[in-house]
């Protein structure tokens, strides 16, 4: 094969050599800002990813250094609250349940409603805590329920309803007249109280119970 052949794809005209010419710089050009422009824009991408998660981290950690003294206040206030208040005074099944019932009763029957039946649950013991259960049947209108709720979680000691049952008692599609009184449903729920019974008598964060004995003469 003689030399022009090989060249065959070379433009025999000096002005479409000059162009193909141009062109061949031209894709070298391309290629070679491509080989430098690509890895510098993957590598800044990658610094500025990292940059902001750092800043991130750095805006989270200032943020929880400025909530430390109040953080800190809290836990002293904390520290220093009689948690026993907290907790059932009655540190007997049979005295635990009592008061249990009847704060309950109290908290039911002030805000309107009427108690139909109340009945004592199994305890549970967990180290030195008692959690005591009680079931309660009442009917009570709708916005007083509310209002029950509110003032059983709200006050002390702290009391936790649990199995929650709401009915109404009016048949499907029915309309009270104008002024009639507001038809009250029936509720059935468990609620609880802890008591402390640990072995010193006393709830936590209170005096430890003094320990009385008879001594030989």
């Amino acid at each position: 094969m003689s030399k022009a052949g090989n060249r065959s794809w070379i433009p025999g005209n000096p002005r479409d050599r000059r162009i193909l010419a141009i062109a061949i710089f031209a894709a070298i050009l391309a290629l070679l800002f491509a080989a430098i422009i690509v890895p510098v824009v993957l590598l800044n991408r990658h610094y500025d990813e990292n940059l902001a998660r750092m800043t991130r981290q750095w805006k989270n950690q200032s943020a929880f250094n400025e909530l430390r003294p109040q953080v800190s206040r809290a836990l002293e206030q904390l520290k220093g609250r009689d948690v026993r208040k907290l907790f059932l005074k009655g540190t007997t099944v049979a005295l635990g349940s009592a008061e249990l019932q009847d704060h309950v009763a109290q908290v039911i029957e002030g805000n309107g409603g009427r108690i139909i039946a109340r009945n004592t649950s199994p305890h549970k013991d967990d180290g030195p805590y008692r959690l005591v259960t009680a079931n309660f049947q009442f009917n009570i209108s709708n916005v007083n329920l509310r209002r029950m709720l509110h003032a059983l979680e709200s006050k002390e000691p702290y009391l936790f309803d649990d199995n929650l049952v709401i009915r109404s008692q009016t048949p499907a599609g029915y309309r009270p007249p104008a002024g009639a009184i507001e038809p009250d449903l029936y509720v059935s729920m468990d609620v609880s109280g802890v008591a402390y019974v640990g072995g010193d008598g006393a709830a936590p964060g209170g005096p430890a119970k003094p320990v009385t004995g008879s001594s030989k003469s």
